[in-house]
């Protein structure tokens, strides 16, 4: 097998893997959106973006340093596992205080331990074990979603996404039975941790902050029409997706993946057509109380192509030259852009104006980290 042959093999297992897992999600929310309509939905979605948001807090950056850490054999996860699993226990309590929803609370928790535990498995380059993980997770999330919203009704769908992330408790009990607890690693590396939770916090308010805005802003409605489009453009933007938690741990490595990164984005501009054409079709066939998500849609499609590229040429070079403060540059940037086109666009335009502030953050952000990588990085 050649070298580009392997790398896309090996790409593939991830990718496959994202691919069912997403689609068998894709499918469990479809249903779900379905069931509901665009406000509850909506409602639905706000709930989940709060625990997100709290989750993504009581990280710190675990995530992301210890994809790094592990992918240069440094023996950090148990340390990290401890105070993140801490933080998020203290985030779950301060929510179901204020919500009074065991739900959410849950939610908080399994998320911090699925972000854990997927990015330990990948900075190891354990792709199976990771495949293992990702689907069985899909797999609980339709049968205890579905069970437990038929049980209990709109609150048993956030008590069964909590409990879907169950089984990763295995993983993290072996982590802490095979590494040592160290604190010192953590006060050695003070610099990249802060850096990774600056990152971390400003991920987390893109993928949350619309939403929460969103919601007081121009209702459940809009937001469960916006939800849904970013439904289907979750299922587009799988290939960056893949491609940056694949290429962050070729590229620490030395491996520079040329060719493969300018096959990844050609394919990307093919999605974003299909995307932007077809996607409207699919809405409007299949779900009809969800018009507005046909506009979204069209529009959100093309962002496909900004994160792909910067997915695949910067942020992974940006990581592996220690400059993980570009990638928190741009994620700002990006959640400056979004935000402010929503306060502006979405009173006057509502669902376009909303896409339309998607689509420009992520031009937006890509130019940035083009800028960055050109002036600021070593190019090889």
């Amino acid at each position: 097998m050649s070298d580009i042959k392997k790398k896309i093999f090996d790409m593939s297992s991830i990718g496959f893997t994202d691919a069912i897992g997403s689609g068998v999600a894709a499918i469990f929310w479809l249903y779900i959106a379905s069931e509901l309509g665009p406000e509850n939905y909506g409602e639905l979605t706000f709930l989940i973006s709060i625990a997100a948001l709290v989750s993504g807090i009581a990280l710190f950056g675990s995530n992301n340093t210890i994809l790094v850490l592990t992918a240069k054999k440094i023996d950090i996860q148990s340390t990290i596992y401890l105070i993140t699993i801490i933080a998020s226990i203290i985030g779950s309590i301060v929510i179901f205080v204020l919500f009074f929803n065991i739900g959410v609370s849950l939610i908080v928790i399994a998320y911090a331990m699925f972000s854990l535990v997927t990015f330990d498995l990948l900075g190891r380059k354990l792709y199976r074990n990771y495949s293992k993980y990702i689907l069985s997770q899909k797999i609980l999330l339709v049968g205890f979603g579905v069970g437990f919203y038929y049980l209990i009704g709109d609150n048993g769908i956030l008590i069964g996404i909590a409990l879907s992330h169950a089984h990763f408790i295995f993983h993290i009990a072996k982590a802490f039975k095979n590494s040592k607890i160290n604190f010192n690693l953590i006060r050695e590396r003070k610099e990249l941790i802060l850096n990774n939770f600056a990152l971390s916090i400003s991920g987390t308010f893109y993928g949350s902050l619309d939403k929460l805005i969103i919601a007081p802003l121009l209702g459940f409605m809009i937001l469960g029409n916006y939800s849904l489009g970013l439904q289907f453009f979750a299922i587009l933007s799988l290939l960056p997706v893949v491609s940056m938690k694949y290429l962050i741990a070729q590229e620490i490595s030395g491996v520079l993946n040329k060719k493969l990164k300018k096959i990844i984005v050609i394919v990307s501009i093919i999605i974003a057509i299909l995307g932007s054409t077809i996607g409207p079709i699919v809405v409007s066939n299949i779900f009809p109380k969800f018009i507005e998500s046909e506009n979204v849609i069209r529009i959100i499609s093309w962002a496909v192509i900004p994160l792909t590229i910067q997915s695949t040429f910067y942020f992974p070079k940006f990581w592996a030259h220690d400059k993980s403060r570009l990638i928190l540059f741009t994620s700002i940037i990006v959640v400056i852009t979004q935000i402010s086109g929503i306060l502006i666009l979405g009173p006057v335009y509502e669902s376009i104006g909303i896409a339309l502030s998607f689509l420009m953050s992520g031009i937006i952000g890509c130019i940035f980290a083009g800028i960055a990588n050109k002036f600021l990085v070593k190019n090889v």
